[in-house]
């Protein structure tokens, strides 16, 4: 190899593990995703598991992701809070978080209410919101945490009187709220149901699964191989070997 070899050989090197690294993470992403399906679809089948008002520690609420849920309790409509930017069939719109005061105890849930459009002429308005009065059963998917998307720089954390974020976990919502929450979310899949019945609040329950994007993920790992491809076989065309022409 000629040392005017030595450079573009490096860069394709460099290029090639990099692209193919990211190929290989997006199958990884894949296998990730339809583990996250195949749980989902199993934890579907298994009937819901009470939740009581004792604190949980965190092995016992990790063990629960996954599965479905139920509870009773109150919820606090003081304590809503309203995440921006959540796309629902390309619509924008927020997802609701209500924390649930658990009946009998002082520890609440977060939960993940659903999704509702938001003002195309006003995006900073918040809609009004039907929270049932009294005592209600939630049912729902237990999670880890809220999903959280990408920001450009770091958010100032919320004021007091905040109900617009745009992004939010958990122990931020503990902090904001003073409230002693469980350590899991749960995602309703159900209008509350009190004393009447099923409370019809409005909001879209219509979660996707983790298994629905399996194809993209793929995709992306073939173009990021395909893209390695194209470097070897740049490289392979244009660097010189150190081969002489043969003159006459």
């Amino acid at each position: 190899m000629t040392p005017r070899a030595i450079v573009p050989t490096l860069a394709a090197l460099v290029l090639v593990f990099v692209t193919v690294s990211l190929g290989n993470w997006q199958l990884r992403r894949a296998d990730e995703k339809r583990a996250l399906a195949a749980q989902r679809e199993a934890a579907e089948q298994t009937a819901p598991m009470q939740l009581a008002g004792g604190a949980l520690a965190a092995p016992e609420a990790a063990a629960l992701a996954g599965r479905r849920v139920v509870a009773r309790g109150r919820f606090l409509p003081e304590w809503t809070v309203f995440v921006d930017n959540r796309l629902h069939g390309g619509i924008a719109g927020f997802h609701v978080l209500e924390p649930l005061r658990i009946t009998g105890s002082d520890r609440h849930l977060l939960v993940l209410r659903g999704w509702v459009a938001r003002d195309p002429r006003d995006r900073n308005r918040l809609p009004p919101l039907d929270t049932p009065a009294g005592e209600v059963e939630i049912e729902g998917v237990a999670q880890a945490d809220l999903t959280r998307q990408l920001e450009l720089g770091r958010s100032p954390p919320p004021g007091p009187a905040d109900r617009l974020w745009q992004n939010a976990d958990l122990a931020g919502f503990e902090r904001w709220s003073g409230l002693a929450m469980q350590p899991l979310v749960v995602r309703e899949t159900a209008p509350p149901r009190g004393a009447a019945g099923a409370h019809d609040d409005g909001l879209v329950r219509d979660w996707p699964s983790p298994g629905n994007d399996v194809q993209r993920h793929v995709a992306y790992a073939v173009q990021w191989y395909a893209m390695a491809a194209l470097a070897a076989g740049l490289w392979l065309r244009f660097v010189p070997f150190g081969r002489r022409k043969s003159g006459r």
